[in-house]
């Protein structure tokens, strides 16, 4: 089995400042069944975690800016590792995942093995 990192892009990055207490746990809720599910079957490698939208990029020659809100639909917001027999299986998985909405992706990318 091989495994993939899914990075989940774009999204609100005030979504739990526009959130009420209860939504937020909703939706707390649909990640723990999505991830408990693939743990169950042994396709969980790393459940991940959120991550904030802010940051840097730093270039060659070590040019440093900070990232743009205009930039939304590229930030990513968070993470996790997928074990699955091919690509074609971990998109499969993908379908399900909570983060597929407001124009949100999955990018799914295979883990090389050095």
């Amino acid at each position: 089995m091989r495994e993939f990192l899914f990075l989940y892009k774009g999204g609100d990055p005030d979504w739990a400042k526009n959130r009420t207490p209860e939504e937020i746990q909703v939706e707390m809720a649909k990640w723990g069944e999505w991830l408990g599910k693939l743990q169950a079957n042994g396709n969980l490698g790393t459940g991940g975690d959120p991550l904030e939208y802010t940051g840097k990029t730093v270039a060659s020659g070590g040019v440093v800016t900070d990232f743009s809100l205009a930039e939304v639909k590229e930030l990513v917001g968070g993470y996790s590792i997928i074990k699955a027999e091919t690509i074609e299986q971990a998109a499969e998985f993908a379908k399900g995942c909570p983060a597929l909405h407001d124009e949100s992706t999955v990018e799914i990318r295979p883990i090389m093995k050095m």
